[in-house]
């Protein structure tokens, strides 16, 4: 069988079997462990694919994958197999506590493989409609999930994402619908007109006009998704209401698909008008987001929702990186997609220990995490040095790469602001950190002792990745992000 084809069966079969399967939770949790563990393995088989053939296609063009698609499957793998694994305990926890029953338990981790389903075939989809229809299933596998414990506050916050990304995405379907128009007009096959890898190849041939406003739209479509202010405001209330898991999904890896879509029409638009446009775009749609974000992300007391606003800051320097431009600093926001994926799927999922631990996620009525649970606040206290940027830790990478590509293209004034927003950031982060770790246990303690080792071993994972890719260079990886910048410059 395809490769290609494989790693869109797997999850299928898997949440059809998980869907038929009796409700019993540790069979349940296994099958939920081991389809996860083979679909993972299926993936990171197709990048390693890329690595030695170079790009592939299947189905008549209709799926492809590159180097820029690798690092993306790379996420979906690796973050969405540990972050499934801790969610088998995280809803032992639940059903413990009464908040699910096991009929929402099979319907929970079935419609986890249909979500990574989605995300894995927005990025090897060559059609440029059908990618767009993927990153809209997103929306519909992962509402479910989010509303899974059918409080009033979860399901408010599922009907709110909904709306605002179907809303957002007609603006991407409006760029989509003029991105074919305008490259048919010079193709003249209309098959071929809608491959991603066509429109590439022919973006030069572009009308600079209707490059500028295709990639306007797809901005406000896909930047919605991806939860790129002003866009944004379905982020917090979703990412503090749904489980912790699927929160570690969300931004891990499905606001990265959204902002894989966004790097092709970066790349259409730039090989079609010059760089200058998307980048000053760019520019200024992550520095309003930092901003933006970041001014709440001080007021945060819910863990959950700190977390959340993170999600927005950093979709920001995925967006301001691309905004200085140059190799420097693509690399940094191919780059920073892992970083951040690693990151904060350890964040959140270290939010699940804590809110286990307390009973509630308001760091103002925490402290003593340290006495209590040493090895979720080292995971936690981690998770925060990475999102801070802090040496040794995967995000200082690409934030050094978008400084270092800001100085050397004499960008000062934009990376002034830059270094403010990040000074901000840092503040508010080890003020909120300090508050729950250290002192005196404040509110009343639910579990006053630490998760399991076995518990904690996907955390622990998640964290020795954030280190590995801050520490060493990981020549494989670099390579496919190296791919990744070529593709988008049109090299």
């Amino acid at each position: 069988m395809d490769s290609l084809i494989l790693i869109l069966i797997l999850p299928l079969i898997g949440a059809l079997v998980l869907f038929l399967s009796p409700k019993n939770y540790t069979l349940l949790s296994t099958e939920h462990a081991a389809i996860s563990g083979a679909t993972s393995f299926a993936l990171l088989y197709n990048v390693c694919k890329v690595l030695s053939d170079g790009t592939f296609f299947s189905y008549d063009e209709f799926l492809f994958l590159d180097g820029l698609g690798c690092v993306f499957l790379i996420l979906i793998a690796i973050t969405g197999f540990l972050v499934n694994l801790y969610s088998t305990q995280y809803m032992k926890w639940e059903l413990e506590e009464g908040h699910i029953n096991l009929e929402d338990l099979r319907k929970y981790y079935a419609l986890c493989h249909v979500f990574v389903f989605t995300m894995t075939l927005s990025v090897i989809c060559n059609n440029i409609a059908f990618m767009w229809a993927a990153i809209e299933a997103t929306t519909l596998a992962s509402v479910f999930l989010v509303a899974i414990n059918k409080d009033q506050k979860s399901t408010e916050s599922g009907y709110k994402y909904i709306v605002l990304c179907s809303i957002g995405l007609a603006f991407a379907l409006y760029a989509t619908v003029v991105l074919y128009s305008a490259t048919f007009s010079n193709v003249g096959n209309g098959e071929e007109a809608m491959l991603w890898t066509t429109i590439m190849s022919n973006a030069k041939e572009l009308n600079s006009d209707a490059a500028k406003l295709i990639f306007v739209l797809a901005l406000i479509g896909f930047g919605t998704k991806a939860g790129l202010a002003p866009t944004h405001t379905w982020l917090p209330d979703v990412h503090a209401q749904g489980p912790a898991p699927i929160s570690a999904l969300l931004s891990g890896v499905l606001l990265k698909c959204a902002m894989l879509a966004l790097l092709r029409y970066y790349a259409v638009t730039a090989n079609a008008t010059g760089f200058e446009f998307v980048q000053d775009i760019m520019l200024i749609s992550g520095t309003l987001t930092l901003f933006i974000a970041g001014i709440f992300l001080v007021r945060q007391h819910d863990v959950k929702r700190m977390f959340a606003y993170h999600s927005i800051v950093h979709m920001g320097v995925i967006a301001f990186a691309l905004g200085i431009g140059g190799e420097l600093g693509i690399f940094a926001a191919i780059f920073h997609c892992l970083a951040h994926s690693f990151t904060k799927a350890l964040a959140f999922c270290s939010t699940g220990n804590i809110a286990r631990i307390y009973g509630h996620k308001d760091m103002s009525k925490m402290g003593g995490m340290i006495k209590i649970a040493p090895i979720t606040t080292i995971m936690f206290g981690a998770a925060v040095c990475s999102l801070v940027g802090v040496p040794a830790f995967a995000i200082f990478v690409s934030e050094f790469l978008v400084f270092k590509g800001a100085i050397v293209t004499g960008q000062y004034f934009a990376v002034a602001l830059f270094a403010i927003a990040l000074a901000i950031i840092f503040i508010a982060d080890f003020s909120h950190f300090n508050m729950a770790s250290f002192g005196e246990p404040k509110g009343v303690i639910v579990h006053n002792k630490e998760m399991s080792m076995f518990e904690n071993l996907p955390l622990i994972g998640l964290c020795a990745l954030i280190i590995i890719f801050g520490v060493w260079h990981v020549d494989s990886f670099f390579a496919l992000v190296e791919s990744g910048v070529k593709i988008i410059m049109g090299a």
